[in-house]
């Protein structure tokens, strides 16, 4: 009865706000997107910090009008799949997505993302340029680097060809899903591009022969670590400033092969009907106060020029100007197109044994 109850609600919200465009003219629909929400989208996003970061620092700023957001948390599939659903239907129950970046090309890549106004997203002129996309906001951003046990480990290793050391036998952590991304970093460790995927499984092949320990998530990977089971891995930065702060003796490395960058994305769907609250709450996502909020509790680096974080945060998620230079841009469609040749490749001949 709730579900019927609230669809209800969002039908009498839709045909109120398409009256009032009408009444309002073409101009309507821009004019209500750059002020502030006066109606209602749902977001779908992840649980946890995530949205609750989101409900205090992006709702403050789109809802002053009376508008209201309306959160439906579930996995990056789940998403997905309402999105295909959806795209060409009359009304959506969610108008806006969080996507990984590679998930979220593959969204638009299917049409079920909407093309971004700019002229909507004043915030957008802000970007590093390195993430702008023409269908989504990048919202918050990582890299994948090089992971070590302090204690453990004297020598600094300086990029991901060290794991090659036979000094590191048995004592290296993988996470299962990062597969594709392993590929592409074994490209770079071997001294090619990260596009040349037979290099990239050469190296994986080499690094097979130290004996990798291979585990399901990356949490696994942290309590590996903190055991000695393992002393070294390659995960995300962002992860690496969690681990520290929960206690584990661990630094990081930036690759001088270069490194991959992960940034978690928002799109309008396409199938949603409330741009008038949809294109605010993107551009709020880029808003520096935003920002700074998911920097210091999440330790993942602002994807805007004017985020102006104090110094020492700064310092602790950032990334300097030398390292965005060896920032290395992911082919998306290089990744659709052989995303189940490298699964293949992963379960069949890499990981057999392991």
């Amino acid at each position: 009865m709730n579900n019927i109850n609230n669809r209800r609600r969002r039908f009498l919200q839709s045909t109120g706000a398409l009256a009032a465009a009408s009444a309002l003219g073409p101009f309507a629909s821009k004019a209500n997107a750059a002020g502030a929400c006066t109606g209602q989208i749902v977001v779908g996003t992840w649980g946890g910090d995530y949205q609750r970061l989101l409900q205090q620092n992006i709702d403050p700023l789109v809802t002053p009008g009376g508008g209201t957001v309306t959160y439906a948390v579930g996995s990056a599939l789940a998403r997905q799949t309402t999105m295909r659903a959806e795209a060409h239907g009359r009304r959506a129950t969610m108008d806006i997505s969080l996507l990984r970046d590679n998930d979220m090309f593959q969204m638009y890549s299917e049409g079920t993302t909407a093309k971004l106004d700019e002229a909507l997203l004043p915030n957008l002129a802000n970007v590093i340029p390195q993430f702008r996309r023409g269908y989504a906001v990048p919202h918050i951003f990582s890299a994948l680097v090089l992971v070590y046990d302090t204690d453990r480990v004297r020598t600094r290793p300086d990029g991901l060809a060290a794991l090659l050391d036979p000094a590191f036998n048995g004592k290296i952590g993988l996470v299962d899903d990062q597969y594709d991304y392993l590929t592409l970093a074994g490209a770079l460790a071997s001294g090619g591009k990260a596009s040349d995927l037979a290099l990239g499984q050469k190296y994986l092949r080499a690094l097979r022969e130290a004996s990798p320990r291979i585990y399901p998530s990356v949490d696994a990977l942290a309590s590996a670590l903190k055991s000695g089971e393992i002393v070294v891995t390659v995960t995300w930065k962002a992860r690496t400033l969690q681990w520290k702060k929960a206690g584990l003796n661990v630094d990081y490395v930036f690759p001088k092969e270069g490194a991959l960058p992960a940034t978690f994305e928002a799109a309008v769907t396409a199938g949603s009907k409330q741009a008038g609250c949809a294109f605010p709450y993107l551009n709020a996502m880029l808003d520096p106060r935003a920002q700074r909020a998911f920097a210091e509790t999440m330790g993942y680096a602002p994807t805007i020029k004017n985020a102006d974080l104090p110094p020492s945060l700064q310092q602790a998620v950032g990334f300097s100007g030398a390292e965005l230079e060896r920032i290395v841009p992911v082919d998306f469609a290089l990744l659709m197109k052989h995303k189940t040749d490298m699964l293949d490749f992963w379960n069949k001949d890499f990981r057999v044994g392991l």
